[in-house]
């Protein structure tokens, strides 16, 4: 479809309006009948069903149109490269609790003031942290 779609359906919905129109108040014997009156109603009515309907093939175009343009722009979008992840060989880092330091987050003591980092649970043998009061994995007490 075009860029004229639903125009011409617009175009003849308006015409059959203005022929009912004027076929009301032409004066003819035939519209002053209930069953011409009815006639005219009818064409009327289809002409506004016209336009309706041509303005929704234009409104539905449209938004074709703009899916189209959105699904381009997103197309470009996922092409644009994206930053490259940190290098694996760069630790995560963490706070010492004790000394407020950066140390590495895989390190089990701070290696500046001695404080464990990481403690493990003499029950269940896992990594807890040396705050823990119980063990989040089997309920064991730590202290």
């Amino acid at each position: 479809m075009g860029k004229a779609t639903g125009v011409g359906t617009i175009v003849f919905g308006v015409i059959m309006i203005i022929l009912g129109i004027g076929a009301y108040f032409s004066g003819e014997e035939s519209s002053t009948t209930s069953q011409g009156r009815m006639a005219i109603g009818i064409v009327i009515i289809l002409g506004l069903g016209l336009i309706l309907s041509g303005m929704n093939a234009r409104d539905k175009a449209n938004k074709k149109e703009m899916q189209a343009a959105q699904t381009t722009q997103s197309v470009q979008t996922v092409s644009e490269p994206l930053p490259p992840p940190p290098p694996p060989d760069v630790p995560a880092s963490m706070k010492c609790s004790a000394c407020g330091r950066d140390v590495q987050a895989d390190f089990v003591a701070c290696p500046f003031c001695g404080k464990a980092l990481k403690a493990k649970c003499p029950s269940c043998g896992k990594q807890v942290q040396p705050e823990f009061v119980a063990c989040p994995y089997c309920g064991k007490a730590l202290r």
